[in-house]
């Protein structure tokens, strides 16, 4: 997800690239709009979810709801 050079914009993965797209939207922004930006990261290994903000936390449950959606509750941010 990383990819094999995190200094490489061509070898960087998936995350540097969008934390680098998401923070470079926020910087062309107007200066009018206040953004709030949260983060969450779980694995999904053998049917079990864990936390990887918070290793104490494993096993989680996928929950929906019409109004929100599909989710991971208890997750970190």
């Amino acid at each position: 997800m990383q990819g094999p050079d995190i200094e490489d914009l061509e070898l960087q993965g998936v995350i540097p690239r969008m934390v680098r797209t998401v923070f470079n939207r926020i910087e062309t922004a107007s200066e009018n709009i206040e953004f709030t930006v949260k983060v969450s990261m779980i694995e999904i290994y053998m049917e079990r979810i864990k936390d990887l903000m918070d290793q104490s936390k494993d096993n989680l449950k996928i929950h929906e709801e019409k109004g929100k959606g599909v989710y991971v509750a208890d997750m970190a941010e």
